[in-house]
């Protein structure tokens, strides 16, 4: 179904961003043009005349405009990235431990380190059904603690925002090592309680290093989630003016910033908190 709007809210948890889309209407629900296979390309090349593939000075600047979009599709991927964690951060508030799993030795491998990762989170899950988490994947500095390269790049870990219970009658040390031979036998554990931080989707952003975007992420999941979370909420046209009206309009902006770009042409963006929780979708 076709959808025209010029007006969005996202509200995740406590978290309200408003888009106001000032100069484009936003369309959703066409089909997309299919994008051209690589075959399809080779084959347009090689039925291009001589004299066209000659053309030096024109390939060089359709290769930098190439070049030029590639880099501005990867600085957009990285910003959709981490909004989607942050957004899916904030409409999760019950995650309150901060749980770091590193593995004992160097495993760059990334498909074979998540498999282990979601060995152990199956493990976890089977003796405890209501755990949730959301877990960013991490490579560590290809650099050791002396300035040397590392033959074959840094390390993978994971960041995790959950709702471990841990055990009181146990300090946090003791609690670790139980945690790492229950759970995650392949190196050691870190936690953290974050239940005091407010914003938690920009706290755990601050983590996302470059490293997470290196090119053995591409084209790769940076991020996995447990399937029982709530989910941000969108709401586009007249639901969304609607929404503002009755529960954003009066409270204090908390964010301001008017960006433009060449999709969605001059946008103001706000950010807002409510004072408290609205219903949300599981």
């Amino acid at each position: 179904m076709l959808e025209v709007y010029n007006f969005k809210i996202i509200q995740s948890g406590k978290e309200i961003e408003v888009y106001d889309y000032q100069t484009k209407d936003i369309v959703r629900g066409y089909k997309r043009r299919k994008r051209q296979t690589k075959q399809q390309i080779k084959q347009r090349i090689a039925n291009q005349t001589k004299t066209e593939q000659l053309d030096m000075y024109r390939y060089k600047k359709e290769k930098e405009a190439e070049e030029k979009k590639q880099k501005e599709k990867t600085k957009f991927s990285i910003q959709r990235t981490r909004s989607s964690i942050r957004r899916l951060t904030n409409a999760n508030p019950q995650l309150d431990k901060f749980l770091t799993l590193t593995f004992a030795e160097s495993t760059t491998d990334l498909v074979e380190a998540n498999k282990l990762f979601h060995l152990a989170m199956k493990r976890i899950i089977h003796a405890k059904p209501d755990f949730e988490y959301i877990a960013v994947v991490e490579f560590q500095k290809d650099v050791d603690y002396h300035g040397n390269k590392k033959e074959n790049g840094g390390s993978v870990h994971y960041h995790l925002l959950c709702n471990i219970k841990t055990i009181i009658k146990r300090d946090r040390f003791e609690w670790e090592r139980w945690f790492q031979n229950r759970y995650w036998k392949y190196g050691f554990v870190k936690i953290k309680d974050v239940n005091r931080v407010d914003n938690m989707g920009a706290y755990l952003c601050k983590y996302l290093s470059k490293e997470m975007f290196d090119k053995r992420m591409f084209r790769k999941k940076k991020f996995f989630c447990s399937r029982n979370l709530n989910k941000p909420v969108e709401l586009t046209g007249i639901k969304a003016i609607m929404f503002f009206d009755k529960f954003v309009k009066e409270l204090p902006l908390k964010f301001e910033k008017i960006f433009e770009s060449e999709w969605v042409g001059k946008v103001k963006y706000t950010a807002y908190t409510l004072k408290s929780d609205l219903p949300s979708n599981k």
